[in-house]
């Protein structure tokens, strides 16, 4: 029931918002354990999570529940205001609800079932209780790790495994592209589109801000009348009388991201090809146009756009596109291109030390599943030779993958050995619970003097900044146990794109072995260097995966740390000229010298 205030107050009808029933239907089918939803703004997204959780408390199964939302300001307020409400105007759940001191605003029991409620920032209470069904609200504005433990879906599987009917919800309108989780999440099962049938030739089509369309040299209030939604089929045009009943007659149709060889275009959803049967899998993907909201009218989206594009804030431009839309938006800014990287690639091989090369750091990017690295050789200027690169699989909450990384770490290129290895420990491996030492500062400490814990920040006043942390091992702690150093990251990834296409015959280019792949190079380049119209410096992602470019960025920060800004130039050699055997005078020399050959 949905209070009396609310726009439209009463009982829940479905029928307003058609493109809810299926997904409500996917969290009573068996086999079917994770939803992942994007959508736009103004689409009954909350009180669909509220529906949900509210008919698992009542019909079951009864398990546990667990809301988690983005911000505790954000989670309390809802809980204690609209949740609240909701109990309270449906008499069947009231009933069920204890009162007095059992009731709390982060905590209630609905027929002695838990219902708790939880924020991103706070890796304790998503992981305090086992919950049969977690509903993670607004992933995309969540940070990829709360509390130094990892993602906030993961802590959400972790409290689910016990419970064999398991469901977890993930809603959130989305932000930008290659670089939004709630759309991976999206990708990685069965994919839906929201679609609707065409009222004039009958064939399905899926309503985009591409087919959405209004007059542009006229008064806003013209354009707003006239804003229309065209059939990519046959060009016939919808306005907001024909809504309701596309939305009626709609569904979800299923897709499949189309593969390397198969041609994608540069529209929102020109990585995908419609498919006749949907995919059985545990996991299910569903993204609604914002165009298909049933309380935001054509006109009230072309006026914001409007609006927006008028502005020429591309912040602006985004959070309209992303709300009113419910597409990702598409940030193009400064980076090298993947064929530049391999361009700085040389004739010597993997794990061979070149001449100039002084000394080697490691920089390392932890993730759950396994250890990346790369291993760098540095000399006058800051030239630097990548000598090795790779990734360490396994769980990094065990100890297994760690041996693996010591060995690596302790290794020998030719007759040097890594001077400095910096790791990143952003992401804290393991249940805080189960293993309260933390794997990398544990780790960091077996080596102490070689092996640094680091943790990147935005910006800071220096590029690398120092700090000792209390650290606690086996239950005691110990006073600066630890010696972490802070990373400006924006610092860092400029100098590495910078020295990419740095002068090959310079002293201080960036240089990559013949064995390279392209994974490799890809990763490298995988942000891009965005500045807003504001000023303001952001670093977007444009593929999924970057962790050889964390990787560079430390093992430059360790080289800094080491000194090689200072390392002298080499003395240029006087070249001997050999005679000319026959003609008694100086052979004249072919060619001509680089200058590193005068090194």
């Amino acid at each position: 029931m949905l209070p009396p205030e609310s726009p439209e107050p009463g009982r829940w009808r479905t029928s307003r918002a058609p493109y809810w029933r299926e997904i409500y239907q996917a969290f009573i089918t068996p086999g079917i354990q994770q939803i992942t939803v994007c959508c736009g703004a103004q689409m009954g997204k909350t009180e669909g999570v509220f529906n949900l959780m509210a008919h698992r408390l009542d019909q079951g199964p009864y398990s546990p529940v667990l809301y988690i939302g983005p911000t505790e300001k954000f989670t309390k307020s809802i809980a204690s205001d609209r949740w609240k409400k909701l109990l309270a105007t449906t008499p069947k759940l009231w009933q069920k609800t204890a009162k007095g001191h059992a009731y709390k605003t982060t905590e209630q029991f609905i027929g002695g079932v838990r219902c708790g409620w939880a924020w991103a920032g706070s890796a304790s209470e998503i992981a305090g209780h086992p919950a049969g069904m977690v509903m993670v609200d607004e992933r995309s504005r969540m940070s990829s790790d709360v509390g130094g433990e990892g993602d906030p879906v993961s802590l959400a599987r972790a409290r689910t495994k016990n419970y064999p009917q398991r469901k977890i919800g993930i809603f959130s309108t989305p932000t930008i592209e290659d670089a939004d989780p709630t759309w991976s999440l999206m990708e990685e099962g069965a994919i839906n589109l929201w679609a609707w049938p065409c009222a004039h030739c009958g064939e399905v089509f899926v309503p985009t801000l591409a087919l959405f369309h209004w007059p542009r040299e006229v008064q806003v209030t013209e354009a707003m009348r006239a804003a229309r939604v065209a059939c990519p089929h046959c060009g016939a045009e919808h306005d907001d009388s024909h809504k309701a009943a596309l939305n009626a007659a709609g569904r979800f149709a299923p897709h499949r991201l189309k593969t390397d060889k198969e041609s994608q275009t540069d529209a929102v959803l020109g990585r995908y090809i419609a498919i006749k049967d949907q995919i059985e899998h545990p996991s299910v993907g569903y993204w609604i146009s914002g165009l298909a909201s049933a309380w935001a009218s054509l006109a009230d989206t072309a006026q914001v756009l409007i609006a927006a594009y008028q502005s020429a804030d591309q912040e602006k431009i985004q959070a309209e596109i992303n709300t009113w839309g419910g597409e990702l938006y598409r940030v193009r800014g400064e980076a090298p291109e993947w064929n530049e990287v391999a361009a700085c690639s040389q004739a010597y091989k993997r794990g061979q030390i070149q001449p100039g090369i002084l000394f080697l750091t490691l920089g390392a990017d932890v993730q759950k599943n396994g250890v990346y690295y790369v291993v760098r050789g540095w000399g006058y200027n800051m030239e630097s030779w990548l000598i090795d690169e790779g990734f360490v699989p396994g769980d990094t909450q065990f100890d297994e993958v760690w041996l693996r990384c010591g060995d690596i770490i302790q290794g020998e290129y030719g007759d040097m050995r890594i001077r400095r290895a910096f790791i990143d420990s952003g992401y804290r491996p393991g249940d805080v619970h189960r293993r309260p030492d933390h794997a990398v500062y544990t780790f960091s400490r077996r080596f102490q003097g070689l092996v640094f814990p680091t943790r990147g920040q935005s910006t800071q006043e220096r590029p690398v900044r120092f700090s000792a942390l209390d650290y606690t091992l086996g239950g005691k702690q110990i006073k600066a146990g630890v010696k972490l150093f802070n990373i400006d990251t924006d610092y860092f990834k400029r100098w590495v794109y910078a020295r990419i296409n740095w002068p090959r015959e310079e002293p201080g280019a960036w240089h990559i072995h013949e064995d390279y792949s392209e994974d490799y190079c890809r990763q490298v380049v995988s942000e891009e260097h965005k500045i807003w119209p504001s000023g303001k410096h952001t670093w977007i992602k444009r593929i999924r995966d970057n962790h050889y470019l964390d990787c560079e960025v430390l093992a430059t920060a360790a080289a800094l740390v080491e000194g090689a800004d200072k390392i002298p130039a080499a003395p240029k050699k006087v070249a001997e000229i050999p005679r000319n055997e026959t003609a008694g005078s100086p052979r004249q020399p072919r060619g001509s010298f680089s200058r590193r050959s005068l090194l």
